[in-house]
This record gives C-alpha cells, structure tokens and sequence, in this order.
C-alpha cells in the first residue's frame, strides 16, 4: 500500500513538473508591466514593435473576437508561420482558459525564442475585441 501511494505521488509530481514552470521570461520585470489588461492595452496603443501578442487558440475562436494586435498561431506551433516573429521579440501569448497557453510557451521556447510571457485567458481583456473574417 506504501508503494503505491509512494507511486501515486511521483507519478502526480511528475506530470505537474512537466508543465511549463516559466511562465515570465521577459527581461527586467517587463512581464509585471504588461502583465494586467491596463499593461498590455498599453503595448497596443503605443504600437511597441518589441512585443508580439499571440492567440494560441484554434483560428475559429480567434475570427470570433481576439485581443487587437494579436496574431494567430494555434496551439503554439511557430513553425507552422510562413512569416514568424523574430526570435528577438517579447512573445505574449493567451488561449481561452489559460489552459493551453502552458504547453504553447514550452514550444515557443524550444522554437528558440528567449522572451515569453504566459498572459493566461483572454477572459482576462476587460476591452473590445477585434474580430477576423
């Protein structure tokens, strides 16, 4: 019995520790500052060309209303972009819950981009969104 709840919490540690435990890699505190909606509406009116804001959504969601500014990338996968960001941009990423934004950071970064910041939900974006066609 001993060794199985022993098993059960490794096993629980284990699948915890393989989500992405950097949430925040931007530089010099950045991350606190476009952290809150009032912070990244911020970046979006003043057209800061060092921060890329991506939906990591699926594109349907997306179409249907997005953070302004944003660029679509589902699920993360940059090497899926005709056109990425260059890898010397602070990448700001969201989903619908948060949820998927964890596993889209650990592609982003091993797609070899230095600066991300997990956003978490766009429920969070108290504004108005755009939408695609």
């Amino acid at each position: 019995m001993k060794n199985l709840l022993l098993l059960i919490i490794i096993s629980f540690l284990a699948i915890s520790s393989s989500t992405w435990a950097q949430s925040d890699t931007l530089p010099n505190s950045i991350g606190k500052n476009v952290s809150t909606p009032e912070g990244l509406k911020k970046i979006i009116d003043n057209k800061d060309t060092r921060f890329v804001i991506i939906d990591v959504r699926r594109e349907s969601s997306y179409n249907m209303g997005h953070i302004p500014t944003a660029i679509n990338i589902p699920f993360g996968f940059i090497s899926d972009v005709k056109n990425p960001p260059t890898k010397d941009k602070y990448i700001i990423i969201y989903c619908n819950h948060g949820l998927i934004t964890k596993s889209a950071g650990e592609r982003i970064l091993a797609d070899g981009y230095q600066y991300v910041l997990d956003w978490g939900s766009i429920t969070k974006w108290p504004y108005e969104l755009e939408t695609s066609k």
